[in-house]
């Protein structure tokens, strides 16, 4: 699998955003894709169910997979992701106004420590798929991710999940204990919406399977304040650049 993809297609969105005018007339309307990936995300929550009985008996020392299954005649007595997942609304901006995008996540463990803000960074292992369970990315051993770098329903996600502790063996291993681990479902909207790539198909609604191992509160510009208190200020979802002098708030240290 090709690693890191969201800091590929970030790139691929800023450069086709400045074709969106050129486009418009190709690209689908905000809101009548929200509604068919809640539409679909909604059927996949009704059908599938993951492996939680094996998380039952596990401390928060014990390391395990999550696994999704489909729900089928075999094992019908299985409790569907859409009895279990909570839900986080999340407005998006479109020439009709704003436009609704449920985002769904399930902290499988909800680990002991900090949540991070939606600009820190964050140490996680992830495994990203499509519906259809296609794996897109993944990192099995954790790393370092800028939230202001991935995806939007990535940073809204992974915000409702803590970090865990860790320990330092004598031979400079860490281990890692207590830590936050579930899933999010993000509608395409919160993702790549009408970009595509060789991986991911345009309008996809996507699935990540994270452990949240620890955070870093971030200070982007050295300015001695915390990115959050400058990233977003009026909530709508894009960075501020509160002076109009081109550069975003949470960058800008004068």
């Amino acid at each position: 699998m090709k690693k890191n993809i969201f800091y590929k297609l970030i790139i691929i969105l800023v450069i086709t955003s400045c074709n969106n005018d050129d486009d418009s007339e190709s690209i689908r309307d905000v809101g009548e894709q929200a509604i068919m990936d809640q539409n679909a995300l909604t059927n996949y929550l009704e059908t599938h169910f993951y492996n939680y009985e094996d998380f039952e008996g596990l401390n928060n020392l014990g390391s395990l997979d999550i696994i999704i299954d489909s729900i089928d005649i075999n094992n019908i007595n299985k409790v569907p992701l859409a009895n279990q997942v909570y839900t986080k609304n999340i407005y998006i901006e479109s020439s009709d106004g704003p436009i609704n995008h449920v985002l769904y996540y399930l902290p499988v463990r909800s680990g002991i420590g900090e949540s991070p803000s939606i600009v820190d960074s964050t140490y996680v292992a992830y495994k990203g798929s499509l519906l259809d369970s296609s794996v897109f990315d993944q990192s099995v051993n954790p790393i370092w991710f800028d939230l202001t770098q991935v995806v939007r329903g990535f940073r809204e996600g992974i915000s409702e999940f803590k970090s865990g502790t860790f320990s330092i063996n004598s031979d400079n291993t860490i281990n890692y204990e207590n830590y936050g681990q579930g899933i999010i479902f993000m509608p395409s909207g919160l993702g790549y919406f009408a970009q595509s790539s060789s991986i991911i198909p345009e309008y996809s609604p996507l699935i990540f399977k994270i452990s949240l191992y620890t955070i870093k509160k971030t200070d982007h510009d050295g300015d001695g304040i915390l990115s959050i208190d400058e990233y977003d200020q009026d909530n709508d979802g894009v960075p501020d650049d509160s002076d109009g002098d081109g550069r975003l708030d949470y960058l800008d240290n004068d």
